[in-house]
This record gives C-alpha cells, structure tokens and sequence, in this order.
C-alpha cells in the first residue's frame, strides 16, 4: 500500500482551517502509530484537542485500503489527566508532535503538559505511588477472575492483568509502554528494562501458553506474587508519608485504644473467634495508617495462633508502643490521665 500519512496530515489540516478554525486548538501525530514493521514509519495524524462542543464532530474513522484511521478528539482535561499519569495511554500524548495550532498559546499549553509529564515520569516516589495504583489495577481483575470459567474470559482478564502490571512496572522506570514498540508488545518492552521482577517475561509467556482455565490462574498467580514481592522490596525506598500532621495520627490513637484494650481482654479469655476478628480490624488500621504517615509496615496477624494468643497479644502491645513513641519523636503531646481526678484538675 502506498504511503499516504502526509496527504492525510495535509486533509486534516485543511478541513480545520476550512470549517473548525475557532473550534480545534491541536492536530497531534506520531511516528508510527498503530503501524505494522513492514510500514513506513512516519508520523501520522492521531488525535486533535476541540476547544469546543462543535470540535468534536471533527471526529472521523475510516478505511482506505487495507489501514484503519481514526481522527479522535482529546480534551484540555483528558490530557492533563494523562500528564499526571491518570490514564494508560501516556504513550499517545507523550509521543505527540504538533501538526497544526490554532494560536501559540495553544502549543505552549499542549508543551507545557508534556514537560508536566516528563517532570512526572523524574519524580520516583510519584511513579511509585501510581504503579502500586496500576498493581491494585491488575490485582482487582483476577479477583473476579478466579470465579469464572469461561476461556475466552479468563484469557481476557490475564491479558488485561499482565498489562496493567506492565505498566506498573514501566512507570516504576519513570517511562511508558508504547515508547519503542507501539501500543502493544508490552511484555517485550518491560524485559528491556533496568528494574523488573525476577523471570518476567518467562513468567507472561507462560501465561501466553496456558491452555485450560486452573492453569492460566496458576501462572497468572505467580506473575502477580513476583511482581507484588518486586514491588515490596522497593516500596520503602519510594514511598514516603502523605500526611506531615502527626496530630492527626494522635487523633487516630486514641480511637484504637478502644480496641486494644478489648484485643488484650479476649487474648486473656482465650477467645480466639474475637481475637482474631479485632486483630483483623487492627491490621486494616495499621495498613492504612502506615501509608499515610511513612511508618514501618506493621504486621500484627502474621502471628496470629488460635491455639497460643498471647503472641498476638505481646505483637500488639509491641506495635502500640511503636505508634506512642513515633508521636512522642514528632512532639505530639497525648492527653493520657491516669485517673478522673487528674483529668478533672486539668480539664476544670
């Protein structure tokens, strides 16, 4: 097939000169978008950004010969989206070149949320956070994945799973799927790169060759479990306290105290069933409070015995002291009276 990418850049350009001056602030292209290797790889039209409601009827799809084109719109909104890596198709954006502006203010704007980007992908703990997001992502898909047992099903939600977990992996980086090879081939891709879980893309073309339903979720298992551990392992590295207000963490404290009073009277009474539901409880609240303000991870039901409570006991005890003294290392004053009276003189 002949190469028509300039003549359809050079329609485009001038059907939005023609009919949609005030309503297309952009045309963006890119190298080789949705293009096989035996293709040229010039830069065609991909998307254009409407500045109107009119602008969107722009929009345009079509076959000539045997290439598909579409001709999309993308908001102002959208792309900032993209810019703060809200969205997986980073690679649309980020590869862009500008065909056609409607006024210089509209390509600085569109530069200006490129460099966003790039100052994005730089920023590591950042990426970190959106790859766990991307990890959460692929995690959620096989949830619901477990429960089915239709192939065509099952094989969707793997692809969709390692993709997502791809992504988590290439934001890791600071970079995007789509930078060397297209939209696709991202498993290629990740096995470029300088950090990726161990067996990475042995581990997805095993998922690639599964061929009954029980295996395609066993091989499925052991990608997300590495890439889980991969990202365990860098997590402290990158992920720093959300939350600077350690009152916030007092307040916080004097709640739980309700539950570790009661966790400690049912270890004593060898009730394992309300043990083991208030440790539950416990573990969600340390699991979150260790996110927000950069604690040490927190493991309290990891010594969970039905058997031998006091374990769990002496564990909670353990981390409750862990939590004062991190309030006392950042100044919180607790408001802990040892009686009424005390209280009373005080608070009178």
């Amino acid at each position: 097939m002949k190469n028509i990418d300039k003549e359809l850049i050079n329609w485009a350009v001038e059907k939005i000169k023609k009919d949609y001056k005030e309503d297309v602030a952009l045309l963006i292209g890119q190298k080789g978008a949705c293009k096989i290797p035996t293709d040229e790889q010039n830069v065609a039209f991909d998307f254009y950004v409407p500045c109107t409601d009119r602008g969107y009827q722009l929009a345009k799809t079509f076959i000539i010969e045997d290439m598909g084109y579409d001709l999309f719109p993308m908001s102002w909104e959208r792309l900032e989206g993209i810019a703060d890596l809200h969205e997986t198709i980073t690679f649309a954006f980020a590869n862009g070149v500008i065909l056609y502006a409607r006024t210089k203010e509209d390509e600085e704007r569109f530069l200006a949320l490129q460099a966003l980007l790039k100052k994005r992908l730089e920023n590591r703990t950042y990426c970190m956070q959106k790859a766990l997001e991307q990890l959460d992502v692929a995690m959620d898909i096989f949830k619901t994945m477990v429960f089915d047992e239709d192939m065509s099903h099952v094989r969707k939600a793997a692809g969709g799973i390692m993709q997502y977990l791809s992504i988590a992996v290439a934001t890791f980086n600071g970079t995007y799927l789509g930078r060397s090879y297209g939209a696709g081939q991202y498993v290629g891709e990740v096995a470029s790169m300088n950090k990726k879980p161990n067996q990475y893309e042995q581990l997805c073309n095993e998922v690639i060759l599964a061929t009954t339903s029980s295996e395609i979720k066993e091989k499925v298992y052991k990608l997300i479990q590495k890439t889980r551990n991969f990202f365990a392992l860098a997590k402290g590295q990158y992920v720093t306290s959300t939350n600077t207000n350690y009152e916030e963490l007092g307040g916080w404290y004097y709640e739980a105290r309700y539950t570790f009073r009661r966790l400690e009277y049912f270890c004593n009474a060898k009730d394992y069933t309300s043990a083991y539901e208030l440790g539950c409880y416990l573990q969600i609240e340390f699991d979150a409070i260790q996110e927000e303000f950069g604690l040490k991870i927190m493991d309290l039901m990891g010594v969970f015995d039905a058997n031998h409570l006091m374990p769990l006991l002496s564990r909670a005890k353990e981390l409750e002291n862990y939590i004062v003294e991190t309030l006392k290392l950042w100044n919180v004053e607790l408001k802990i009276y040892s009686d009424l009276e005390s209280f009373l003189a005080k608070e009178l």
